[in-house]
């Protein structure tokens, strides 16, 4: 019909930029602070494994210690050292493993990014 104006359909240029830099930046996001992330999840089962293992570790906090970092070098578990790790004596026959650490990413020009992980698991023990 010759006197309608057509309707305009789909994004423009401007919109399409838009997304595709959120869409890098997301990306570069995921790229950085990825392999931190992975790390804490490895550290995190192999806390879980210590705690659940079905006999309880004799040797007290060096035994845990000794099979929390055996652990980490099989697992290739470079960035956090054993410092991050405590362990105290919660109960009787319990003790409580804690790993609390930071970790600075550099993300791009000045900007770093500072990730903060802690978990705890009780293990059994004499």
């Amino acid at each position: 019909m010759p006197g309608m104006r057509a309707v305009q359909q789909g994004m423009g240029m401007s919109a399409i930029l838009f997304v595709l830099v959120v869409v890098i930046f997301a990306m570069t996001l995921l790229f950085k602070l990825g392999p931190s992330y992975m790390s804490f999840f490895t550290l995190k089962s192999i806390m879980n494994s210590v705690a659940e293992s079905p006999e309880p570790i004799l040797g007290g906090k060096p035994a845990v210690m000794r099979q929390v970092e055996n652990q980490m070098m099989v697992n290739d578990v470079r960035s956090v050292d054993s410092k991050a790790f405590t362990v105290k004596k919660s109960g009787e026959n319990t003790l409580d493993l804690t790993v609390d650490y930071e970790q600075r990413t550099h993300i791009f020009a000045n900007v770093d990014a500072v990730l903060t992980f802690k978990h705890t698991v009780v293990v059994k023990g004499r």
